[in-house]
Protein backbone atom coordinates (compact mmCIF):
# COMPACT_ATOMS: atom_id res chain seq x y z
CA UNK A 1 0.00 0.00 0.00
CA UNK A 2 1.26 3.46 -0.77
CA UNK A 3 2.06 6.08 1.84
CA UNK A 4 -1.05 8.17 1.31
CA UNK A 5 -2.07 8.22 4.97
CA UNK A 6 -5.05 6.00 4.19
CA UNK A 7 -5.36 2.55 5.70
CA UNK A 8 -7.73 -0.23 4.76
CA UNK A 9 -10.71 -0.19 7.09
CA UNK A 10 -10.88 -3.95 6.89
CA UNK A 11 -7.69 -5.85 7.68
CA UNK A 12 -6.32 -7.67 4.64
CA UNK A 13 -8.55 -5.83 2.22
CA UNK A 14 -6.83 -4.50 -0.88
CA UNK A 15 -8.58 -1.67 -2.63
CA UNK A 16 -7.41 -2.42 -6.13
CA UNK A 17 -8.70 -5.96 -6.07
CA UNK A 18 -11.52 -7.00 -8.38
CA UNK A 19 -11.86 -10.72 -9.02
CA UNK A 20 -14.47 -12.96 -10.51
CA UNK A 21 -16.83 -14.52 -7.97
CA UNK A 22 -15.37 -17.40 -6.03
CA UNK A 23 -11.74 -16.56 -6.76
CA UNK A 24 -11.08 -14.18 -3.87
CA UNK A 25 -8.36 -15.10 -1.42
CA UNK A 26 -9.66 -15.87 2.04
CA UNK A 27 -7.96 -12.75 3.39
CA UNK A 28 -9.92 -10.41 1.11
CA UNK A 29 -13.42 -9.14 1.57
CA UNK A 30 -15.17 -10.22 -1.59
CA UNK A 31 -18.92 -10.35 -1.23
CA UNK A 32 -20.55 -12.64 -3.78
CA UNK A 33 -24.09 -12.82 -5.07
CA UNK A 34 -26.04 -16.03 -4.53
CA UNK A 35 -25.67 -17.06 -8.16
CA UNK A 36 -21.94 -16.24 -8.10
CA UNK A 37 -22.10 -14.61 -11.52
CA UNK A 38 -20.29 -11.42 -10.60
CA UNK A 39 -18.48 -10.17 -7.55
CA UNK A 40 -19.25 -7.04 -5.65
CA UNK A 41 -16.48 -5.30 -3.80
CA UNK A 42 -16.70 -2.44 -1.38
CA UNK A 43 -13.63 -0.34 -0.73
CA UNK A 44 -13.30 1.15 2.73
CA UNK A 45 -10.36 3.30 3.76
CA UNK A 46 -9.96 5.24 6.98
CA UNK A 47 -7.90 8.33 7.64
CA UNK A 48 -7.56 9.82 11.10
CA UNK A 49 -6.38 13.35 11.72
CA UNK A 50 -6.64 14.24 15.38
CA UNK A 51 -10.31 14.13 16.33
CA UNK A 52 -11.47 13.91 12.71
CA UNK A 53 -12.06 10.58 10.97
CA UNK A 54 -12.70 10.24 7.25
CA UNK A 55 -14.10 6.98 5.91
CA UNK A 56 -13.73 6.76 2.15
CA UNK A 57 -16.26 4.37 0.59
CA UNK A 58 -16.13 3.03 -2.95
CA UNK A 59 -17.93 0.41 -4.96
CA UNK A 60 -21.43 -0.86 -4.40
CA UNK A 61 -23.21 -0.63 -1.07
CA UNK A 62 -25.81 -3.37 -1.14
CA UNK A 63 -27.08 -6.14 1.11
CA UNK A 64 -23.89 -8.12 0.61
CA UNK A 65 -21.43 -5.33 1.34
CA UNK A 66 -23.37 -3.26 3.87
CA UNK A 67 -22.23 -5.31 6.90
CA UNK A 68 -18.64 -4.23 6.20
CA UNK A 69 -19.68 -0.58 5.99
CA UNK A 70 -21.79 -0.79 9.13
CA UNK A 71 -18.98 -2.43 11.09
CA UNK A 72 -16.45 0.12 9.89
CA UNK A 73 -18.64 3.10 10.84
CA UNK A 74 -19.51 1.58 14.23
CA UNK A 75 -15.83 0.98 14.97
CA UNK A 76 -14.90 4.55 14.08
CA UNK A 77 -17.72 5.95 16.22
CA UNK A 78 -16.56 3.93 19.24
CA UNK A 79 -13.46 6.12 19.33
CA UNK A 80 -15.80 9.15 19.64
CA UNK A 81 -14.13 11.54 17.21
CA UNK A 82 -15.38 15.11 17.02
CA UNK A 83 -16.23 14.65 13.33
CA UNK A 84 -16.86 11.59 11.17
CA UNK A 85 -16.93 12.25 7.43
CA UNK A 86 -18.21 9.49 5.15
CA UNK A 87 -16.82 10.20 1.69
CA UNK A 88 -19.11 8.42 -0.78
CA UNK A 89 -17.91 10.02 -4.01
CA UNK A 90 -16.73 6.65 -5.34
CA UNK A 91 -19.97 4.78 -4.58
CA UNK A 92 -21.68 3.51 -7.73
CA UNK A 93 -24.75 2.06 -6.03
CA UNK A 94 -26.43 2.68 -2.67
CA UNK A 95 -29.16 0.22 -1.78
CA UNK A 96 -31.70 0.19 1.02
CA UNK A 97 -29.42 -1.77 3.35
CA UNK A 98 -26.75 0.88 2.84
CA UNK A 99 -29.27 3.58 3.67
CA UNK A 100 -30.12 1.69 6.86
CA UNK A 101 -26.42 1.51 7.80
CA UNK A 102 -26.10 5.27 7.32
CA UNK A 103 -29.15 5.92 9.51
CA UNK A 104 -27.75 3.62 12.20
CA UNK A 105 -24.42 5.47 12.05
CA UNK A 106 -26.27 8.80 12.23
CA UNK A 107 -28.16 7.68 15.33
CA UNK A 108 -25.00 6.32 16.96
CA UNK A 109 -23.13 9.53 16.15
CA UNK A 110 -25.92 11.59 17.69
CA UNK A 111 -25.81 9.54 20.90
CA UNK A 112 -22.05 10.09 21.11
CA UNK A 113 -22.22 13.79 20.19
CA UNK A 114 -20.18 13.18 17.03
CA UNK A 115 -20.87 15.30 13.95
CA UNK A 116 -21.54 13.06 10.94
CA UNK A 117 -21.19 14.44 7.41
CA UNK A 118 -21.64 12.73 4.06
CA UNK A 119 -19.74 13.67 0.93
CA UNK A 120 -21.32 13.04 -2.46
CA UNK A 121 -22.59 14.94 -5.44
CA UNK A 122 -23.32 11.77 -7.37
CA UNK A 123 -26.75 10.61 -8.49
CA UNK A 124 -26.07 7.05 -7.25
CA UNK A 125 -25.95 8.28 -3.65
CA UNK A 126 -28.13 11.38 -3.68
CA UNK A 127 -31.09 9.81 -5.47
CA UNK A 128 -31.82 7.07 -2.90
CA UNK A 129 -31.26 9.52 -0.04
CA UNK A 130 -33.66 12.02 -1.62
CA UNK A 131 -36.25 9.47 -2.77
CA UNK A 132 -36.56 8.06 0.75
CA UNK A 133 -36.61 11.46 2.45
CA UNK A 134 -33.37 10.66 4.27
CA UNK A 135 -31.39 13.46 2.62
CA UNK A 136 -32.91 15.94 5.04
CA UNK A 137 -31.51 13.94 7.98
CA UNK A 138 -27.90 14.25 6.87
CA UNK A 139 -25.42 17.04 6.32
CA UNK A 140 -24.37 16.35 2.72
CA UNK A 141 -21.47 18.14 1.05
CA UNK A 142 -20.32 18.05 -2.59
CA UNK A 143 -16.62 17.61 -1.77
CA UNK A 144 -14.33 16.67 1.09
CA UNK A 145 -12.86 20.12 1.57
CA UNK A 146 -16.31 21.68 2.12
CA UNK A 147 -17.31 18.88 4.49
CA UNK A 148 -14.19 19.39 6.59
CA UNK A 149 -14.73 23.16 6.69
CA UNK A 150 -18.49 22.70 7.26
Amino acid sequence: MSNTGWTPAVAGHTNDMRRRAGTGDSGHNVAMSADAVAEQVIDLDVKRDGDIVIVRVGGEVDMLTTPLLGSCLAEQLQATPRLLVVDMRDVGFLGSSGLAALVTARDDAGERDVALRLVSADHAVLRPLTATGLAKLFDIYPDLETALAG
